[in-house]
């Protein structure tokens, strides 16, 4: 009981609000639309992943492993070939890479360190993923996946974003909000093309689009007090 209690010391009343809504929300969801148990740990692991991970807490990085192996299997029936081959190639070992890279920078109260970017980098970012967008379209249009081109756009981003989450840059969120955003318009066309199922994964990442906003703002927060403190 000590350990919940420690780990919950630094949330407000809001941030402990806002997780128990969102994992009774998706809970809630998953019974209205009489899904298996399959799709409940999906959605679930999705929420605490973000959430906690918008808060700082390397438990977060523990349920994105967990989470993207069973999206990567979820997406096999459609196929969304882009979002597998990132989830099981890249985002389960980035995230098992980070649980480590995180732990190091952390600070004696167990708070991750966090920055933002220089605009330099920033520009370099934007560029590369415009750059993979188009090229990775063009394999996934090869191999015959559907959405090819927003197959592409999300799984880039994704990748890009994610390698951003490893080294700890606060602007990481704001490309989450554009994956989620994206993610949301895909998976309605799922939706539109006969697949029931793409309902509950609609909800997810519509509440992951709204935790990106908060996560943005919680590590640009972090990051600034420890700026201050390095001065």
């Amino acid at each position: 009981m000590n350990k919940i209690k420690d780990f919950f010391k630094d949330w407000s009343t809001l941030e402990k609000a806002w997780l128990a809504f969102v994992l009774i929300f998706q809970t809630v969801a998953w019974l209205i639309n009489k899904e298996g148990m399959f799709m409940l740990v999906l959605t679930l692991s999705s929420s605490l992943n973000l959430v906690l991970g918008a808060k700082g807490k390397v438990a977060g990085l523990y349920f994105a492993i967990i989470n993207s192996l069973l999206y990567a299997i979820n997406c096999f029936s459609i196929p969304l070939y882009g979002e597998i081959m990132y989830n099981l190639l890249y985002s389960i070992p980035v995230s098992a890479i980070a649980i480590i890279m995180w732990r190091k920078n952390s600070s004696a109260g167990g708070e991750v360190k966090f920055r933002t970017m220089t605009p330099q980098f920033a520009i370099g970012t934007i560029a590369v993923t415009l750059a993979g967008t188009l090229a990775y379209s063009r394999i996934l249009t090869w191999m015959g996946g559907n959405f090819a081109f927003m197959d592409s756009l999300t799984t880039v981003v994704s990748v890009i974003a994610s390698m951003l989450y490893l080294l700890r840059y606060s602007e990481q969120w704001l490309m989450w909000v554009i994956v989620n955003a994206l993610s949301i318009a895909m998976w309605v066309m799922v939706l539109m093309s006969g697949d029931q199922s793409a309902a509950l994964i609609i909800i997810m990442k519509c509440v992951n689009l709204c935790n990106s906003s908060y996560g943005y703002w919680n590590w640009r927060k972090i990051a600034k007090r420890v700026k201050a403190e390095e001065a």
